[in-house]
């Protein structure tokens, strides 16, 4: 399921978490980091867009380098103002 918070794996066996997402000109994008088999975090972050195809929800790259660097700069404002409003204090405490 492509849901904040879940990891996915890609046809490349490759497995990500989802960590937020954001809806833009009528298509969704998830910014992800993958992690390794024991479920670590990676230094590796991307961004997809979410494709629906017959009910089923898949990652797709994006080729777009404009698009990415446009959709950078909004997961950055989305971050910033989950910092600002405290949104990220429950999940601290919850560690």
């Amino acid at each position: 399921m492509i849901e904040v918070g879940n990891i996915v794996t890609l046809e490349n066996d490759q497995e990500y978490l989802l960590l937020e997402e954001l809806e833009k000109d009528s298509r969704k994008f998830v910014y992800s980091v993958r992690t390794l088999e024991d479920e670590t975090p990676t230094d590796e972050f991307v961004i997809y867009e979410v494709m629906e195809i017959d009910g089923d929800a898949y990652l797709k790259n994006i080729e777009d380098k404009e698009l990415y660097d446009e959709l950078i700069e909004d997961f950055k404002d989305i971050v910033a103002d989950k910092v600002i409003n405290g949104d990220f204090d429950d999940m601290e405490e919850a560690a």
